[in-house]
């Protein structure tokens, strides 16, 4: 009888599971069987390259010569315009003999002092260029700048508050009706705070005064004392303290201890602007300023906070006065939560320019829309501020204005503000940190304020507390890679900002440990002095979109782009024993070659021949692969790659799975 040979079976299967990219970025709001496989559970100081790989941060490089003294807050770009040519600089508030000093450098120079007035040796500074001058601002000293042409410090000429005015009634008004208050303020480029009331009483309300007609007399004569240095006076009335509002500029006569306005009635009565209380002659004691066609905006007045000062435009660009076309409009209004700190040139829901102050506090939105109105033969210039839809921010330095957008961290997490194409004429705001909450919560809210935002190719970056009072990670957003978070970065950057040198080359520079750092890839891994570890972890791989499939896996195959150094690899995974075990780890170091003319090592230093840094001088083959062998039977797998210590470089492109499936396992 004959034996029927055994039947031949079909080899199993061998499949692959291939992760390409990592275009949904960090996740830290998702437990790791959630993780889709292309996201990942950690990614630190790596960031998203080319279409989906990841590499790890540039590296950091000194810049520079070293500043005088540790940097309060701003590193300010500006241009001088005011000679020859056009000539690009830095300006920062550095301590120097406890006191803080103005310092400008140009292209990594020397820096040099800017003489004429010192300032808080602890107070962060802010800076703004208007035509040849350069506002110093710290929330703390008055408002000044610096004149770029001769590279001194000019401050405000501070007026002495005028003394009440003397009043007498004419004959038709004689009365004690109604009473009247007239204060007076003496102003230059800014205005000081108003006069002691003086007081009398009327027969009629003002607003019906026929004035002088046929040798009948409406009218008060307001005698003023002369203040010295003043240009003009601004005359305020009302019939209650604390509600005198404006009605005329009057110029100074130049001579005598006196001088007379007369009020007829027909002066119009400008109920927005308020008789001020604060002194601006001196400067306005303000944290930040913005110029938007050409004219100046400050917010952070310590005295007033709830104020948004403008001044006037053309020559009258830092004439805070109301003769200036300056003054002043009350956002949110005084006694309330939220608090002016952030102003931008954006737009109204209808598309048009307006004026958008974020607050603090409550975190409200307002804009400023200006309003001419012409009463008369006078015409009275202000804003109209309207509460809009929008969230504020606590962080002013980190608003960051792009792709017509803004983009800023408030109260609840980082949102974005913007046009819909499917919502026409209508602002939407929009929280854009969901997948990484869990990070937001760490936030120290009470140290936001240091947060600093910028973009730069692409990226949005927000240097932030983390933990701490002050910046100690970098957070990115990859706006151009589908709007990835990827965090931290572990640097603790104090400001950071772009500087295009003279040559056209643009750096991103970041102060840190009070030193100035820029950016670069002609190094690895190194933040100035300091080699950094990367790290990345993925989620749960799994079999089956269910999870409940099992599979043989045969190897994990880690594929790397040009990579240099050490680079390790792992692959953990669910076994029937156990939930998650380590299954194989790696580390190789591979081959490297001598960069040549025109190849990839010179290519890839963006600062070109004109860097200050070190010029790569090898680099990775263009693609390598480290495979570790698993053979076991698993539920799901994840994986880590990282690095450590300095000179490291790759780009993490493909980690490809061969297995056979198993199907499901009963385990009970």
């Amino acid at each position: 009888m004959a034996i029927a040979p055994p039947k031949v079976t079909a080899a199993p299967k061998i499949q692959r599971l291939s992760v390409k990219d990592w275009l949904k970025g960090y996740n830290s709001n998702l437990d790791d069987g959630r993780t889709p496989n292309e996201g990942l559970r950690q990614a630190v100081n790596v960031l998203l390259y080319q279409d989906g790989t990841i590499g790890p941060a540039r590296s950091l490089v000194t810049y520079g010569e070293e500043p005088v003294g540790p940097i309060l807050g701003e590193v300010f770009p500006f241009v001088d315009s005011t000679g020859s040519g056009r000539e690009n600089w830095l300006v920062s508030m550095q301590v120097v003999g406890g006191v803080g000093k103005v310092y400008i450098s140009k292209d990594g120079e020397a820096w040099i002092e800017c003489t004429g007035k010192t300032y808080s040796a602890t107070q962060r500074a802010h800076f703004e260029q208007v035509d040849d001058k350069i506002l110093v601002l710290n929330g703390l000293d008055e408002l000044s700048y610096v004149d770029i042409s001769s590279g001194t410090i000019s401050s405000f000429t501070a007026l002495t508050t005028p003394s009440a005015p003397t009043l007498s009634v004419g004959a038709q008004l004689v009365g004690t009706t109604y009473p009247i208050r007239y204060r007076i303020t003496a102003t230059n480029t800014g205005e000081t705070a108003a006069s002691v009331a003086g007081t009398s009483t009327v027969s009629k309300l003002r607003d019906i005064w026929v004035g002088t007609t046929g040798g009948a007399t409406e009218y008060v004569d307001v005698t003023i004392t002369r203040v010295a240095g003043a240009q003009r006076y601004s005359v305020y009335v009302g019939d209650t303290a604390g509600n005198e509002v404006f009605i005329e500029s009057i110029p100074d006569p130049g001579s005598g201890t006196t001088f007379t306005y007369r009020d007829t009635g027909a002066a119009v009565r400008d109920v927005t602007r308020l008789a001020p209380i604060a002194d601006t002659t001196a400067g306005i004691k303000a944290t930040r300023a913005k110029v938007i066609n050409d004219r100046v905006f400050l917010v952070g007045d310590i005295d007033n906070p709830d104020y948004v000062w403008y001044g006037g435009t053309g020559d009258s660009t830092l004439d805070f006065s109301p003769y200036g076309g300056g003054g002043y409009s009350s956002v949110g209004g005084k006694g309330q939560k939220q608090i002016p700190v952030a102003i931008q040139s954006f737009r109204n829901p209808q598309g048009n320019s307006v004026i958008t102050v974020l607050c603090s506090g409550d975190g409200k939105r307002y804009t400023m829309t200006p309003l001419t109105q012409t009463v008369g033969d006078q015409t009275l210039f202000t804003y109209e501020v309207n509460e809009v839809n929008g969230d504020g921010t606590d962080s002013p330095d980190g608003v960051v204005q792009t792709k017509d957008s803004l983009w800023y961290p408030s109260r609840g997490g980082f949102k974005t503000t913007g046009t819909k194409p499917q919502l026409q004429n209508v602002l939407s705001t929009n929280v854009i940190s969901e997948t990484i909450q869990n990070d937001v919560t760490r936030l120290n809210t009470q140290s936001m304020a240091n947060c600093v935002g910028l973009e730069y190719e692409g990226r949005i970056y927000w240097a932030l507390p983390v933990g701490t009072e002050e910046n100690n990670q970098i957070w990115t957003l990859d706006l151009t890679r589908q709007g990835a978070w990827m965090l931290p970065l572990e640097i603790n950057a104090d400001w950071m900002t772009l500087y295009t040198d003279n040559t056209g080359a643009t750096h991103f520079l970041v102060l840190k440990d009070d030193l100035i750092y820029e950016f670069t890839e002609s190094r690895s891994t190194m933040y100035g002095d300091v080699a950094f570890d990367t790290l990345i972890s993925s989620g749960f791989l799994k079999f089956s979109e269910d999870g409940m499939d099992w599979a043989r896996v045969i190897d994990v195959t880690f594929i790397v782009l040009r990579p240099q150094g050490t680079i390790s690899v792992s692959v953990s995974g669910k076994t029937e024993e156990d939930s998650l075990t380590t299954l194989e780890t790696a580390s190789f170091t591979p081959d490297f070659s001598v960069a040549g003319w025109g190849e990839f090592g010179w290519s890839a230093n963006y600062l070109g021949w004109s860097g200050s840094a070190v010029v790569p001088t090898s680099y990775g083959n263009a693609r390598e692969q480290k495979v570790l062998e698993i053979d076991e039977d698993l539920n799901y797998i994840t994986f880590d790659v990282g690095s450590t210590g300095a000179g490291v470089s790759y780009q993490l492109s493909d980690v490809v799975v061969r297995y056979v499936n198993i199907g499901v396992i009963d385990q009970t």
